[in-house]
């Protein structure tokens, strides 16, 4: 007869746990991406942006209802400069859906694009960002002053 292994001992170390404890302790370091939007200062690029939103991990419809309650703060606000973070579409699924165009199902693409049609009236320009805030991951978008 064949002698069964034991189980993996599921018992957590004491090291592994105080480890543990301190990281989730530490969720200030941990990006909110569901906070309120609110103006960013930027004491090492002043006058770069003025409003940081990170749309990573959004499908496109979220992206767009992101987008609608962004330009309406904006406006409110009176915000000049909107950092946008699509990411790259790197990690994208896009490859897997047959029905899916493979670049107009990605945020970097659909962002812009989206900005153009519904608040054409009072955008100034949409630029690719400099490498050191996300280049090609993400865009400046730049409003009328109203």
């Amino acid at each position: 007869m064949k002698k069964l292994d034991k189980r993996p001992s599921t018992k957590i170390s004491k090291e592994d746990l105080e480890v543990w404890n301190k990281f989730i302790n530490q969720t200030n370091v941990v990006e909110d991406k569901d906070q309120k939007l609110h103006p960013v200062t930027h004491h090492s690029s002043p006058n770069i942006f003025d409003l940081r939103v990170d749309l990573h991990g959004y499908t496109i419809d979220e992206a767009f209802q992101k987008i609608d309650q962004l330009m309406s703060f904006a406006e409110e606000k009176k915000i000049k400069k909107i950092l946008i973070i699509t990411g790259k579409g790197l990690h994208s699924n896009k490859e897997q859906d047959p029905y899916a165009s493979k670049d107009l199902s990605l945020l970097k693409y659909a962002v812009p694009d989206y900005l153009q049609k519904n608040f054409a009236k009072i955008l100034v320009s949409i630029e690719p960002s400099p490498i050191k805030l996300g280049g090609e991951g993400s865009m400046i978008v730049t409003l009328k002053k109203l």
